[in-house]
C-alpha cells in the first residue's frame, strides 16, 4: 500500500499545484504527510447527496477517494458509533460533525496564513490531525498547537500524529478559548467558522500576528477572514477572495431549521417580500457571501435538494433572529425570491422537514463568480474594532 499511496499522493500534489492552489512552500508537506494514515475510516455521500456510507481505508477504491481533492466526513451527529451503524445497515442520514477538509482549501488557507520559520501557530479544530501534521512538517512540532472540543477526536489525532513522527501539542478544549498554555501565537488558523472572532484568540495573538478563520452566519457562510492584531489587542483585516464553508464552532449557538419554520409560521405581523433578478443569485456561494454580510441576523431555510424546506426550488426564506426560538417574540418575517415569480408565504413551510446538511469545504473565487455585481464589499470590507466571544 505504501508505494500505491505515494503515487496517489503525488498525483494529488500535481493536481493542486497545477490549479495554482498549492504553492512551492507547502509542496514538501503535502508530498510527505500521508493523508491515508489520518483517515482509517470515513464517510462518502451517496450519489444523490442524501445519505452517508461508511468507508474503510482498506476498501477497494478508498485510497483514490482519500487522495482526491474532496472533503471526507469522519463523524456524524457527534457519534462515532454511526460509522459502525452504516457499516452494518448501509447508508444513513446524519449531519457531519467532523471531516477532513478538502485538500485544495487546506492549501489555500495555509498559503494565506503566511507562516515563516520560527512562527508559533494555534490551530482550532484538530479533526483528524492531518492539517496539524502539515503545519508540524513545515514549522516543526514544538511550534504547533491544535485544539478540539471532542476528546475522542483528540485521542485519535494524537495517535495518528505520533504514528507518522509528529508531536505537536494536541489538547481537548473549547476552541473558542484558544489555548493559553502555549500563547502567544504568531498565527491562529481555524478549521471551523465563527460568528465573531473570540476574545481569547485576540488576547493570545502577538501584535502583528494573523488570525485566519471563516465567517459563520445563519443565512450562510464561507467568507474567509484574515485579520491582523495590533498593539491594543484589536484586529482589522480583509475578506479573502477564496470561499470555503466550514462547520460552525460547536460552542456557537445555532438554530435547527425545523424550529425556525415553526417560529416563522406562528409569527404575526407583516410579511416583507424582496424580489431579486435571477443573475444576481445564480451562484449560491457568491450570493451567500454577500447576504451574510448585509443580513447578519437572518437565518437561511434551504429550499432545494433532498429533504429541504417545501418551497419552490431556487428560493430561500429568511427569518430575523428575534423570531428564533431562543430570541424573543418579534412580529416580522421576511422572505427572498432568488429567481423571479410570485413569492409564496412563509405558511407554506409549516409542514416542511429540516434540510439535509451537506459539508462542502470547497475553495471558490467569490469575485469571479459575482461578476454581475457593481459593488464587491467582500474585497474592501474592512473589519475593525474589538470582537466579542463567540460563546
Amino acid at each position: 500500500m505504501t508505494a500505491t499511496a505515494e503515487r496517489a499522493r503525488n498525483r494529488l500534489v500535481h493536481e493542486l499545484t497545477g490549479h495554482g492552489w498549492l504553492t512551492e512552500a507547502w509542496q514538501p508537506a503535502f508530498a510527505t504527510v500521508p493523508r491515508h494514515l489520518f483517515l482509517p475510516r470515513f464517510f462518502r455521500q451517496t450519489p444523490d447527496h442524501s445519505r452517508y456510507e461508511a468507508v474503510d481505508a482498506n476498501d477497494p477504491g478508498a485510497l483514490e477517494l482519500i487522495y482526491s481533492d474532496r472533503v471526507l466526513p469522519t463523524q456524524l451527529d457527534g457519534d462515532d458509533a454511526r460509522w459502525e451503524e452504516s457499516r452494518r445497515y448501509g447508508p444513513l442520514d446524519g449531519v457531519p460533525t467532523c471531516s477532513s477538509t478538502q485538500p485544495a482549501l487546506m492549501a489555500v488557507m495555509l498559503d494565506a496564513l503566511a507562516v515563516a520559520d520560527g512562527h508559533r501557530v494555534l490551530e482550532v479544530g484538530t479533526g483528524t490531525g492531518y492539517n496539524a501534521a502539515l503545519l508540524a512538517h513545515r514549522l516543526g512540532s514544538p511550534l504547533v498547537t491544535t485544539v478540539d472540543i471532542d476528546a475522542g477526536l483528540v485521542r485519535r489525532a494524537r495517535r495518528s500524529l505520533a504514528a507518522v513522527g509528529y508531536a505537536p501539542t494536541v489538547a481537548a478544549s473549547d476552541g473558542a478559548a484558544g489555548y493559553a498554555g502555549n500563547a502567544p501565537y504568531d498565527r491562529i488558523i481555524a478549521a471551523c467558522s465563527v460568528p465573531q472572532v473570540p476574545a481569547g484568540w485576540l488576547a493570545q495573538t502577538r501584535p502583528g500576528g494573523l488570525i485566519l478563520t471563516s465567517l459563520h452566519r445563519e443565512i450562510g457562510g464561507g467568507l474567509l477572514l484574515r485579520l491582523t492584531v495590533d498593539e491594543t489587542g484589536a484586529a482589522s483585516g480583509h475578506l479573502l477572495d477564496d470561499y470555503g464553508s466550514f462547520m460552525p464552532l460547536r460552542s456557537c449557538p445555532t438554530v435547527r431549521t425545523s424550529a425556525l419554520v415553526r417560529a416563522a409560521s406562528q409569527a404575526t405581523g407583516e410579511m416583507h417580500e424582496t424580489h431579486l433578478p435571477g443573475p444576481l443569485a445564480d451562484d449560491s456561494g457568491a450570493w451567500s457571501a454577500l447576504v451574510a454580510l448585509q443580513l447578519p441576523d437572518v437565518a437561511r431555510l434551504d429550499t432545494g435538494g433532498p429533504g429541504a424546506v417545501a418551497c419552490p426550488p431556487g428560493w430561500f426564506m429568511g427569518v430575523p433572529r428575534h423570531l428564533h426560538p431562543h430570541g424573543g417574540t418579534g412580529r416580522a418575517a421576511s422572505a427572498v425570491d432568488r429567481g423571479g415569480g410570485p413569492l409564496q408565504p412563509v405558511e407554506r413551510a409549516r409542514q416542511a422537514r429540516p434540510p439535509t446538511h451537506r459539508c462542502d469545504h470547497h475553495p471558490r473565487r467569490v469575485t469571479s463568480q459575482a461578476t454581475g455585481l457593481a459593488h464587491r464589499p467582500h474585497r474592501d470590507h474592512r473589519l475593525t474594532g474589538p470582537a466579542s466571544d463567540a460563546g
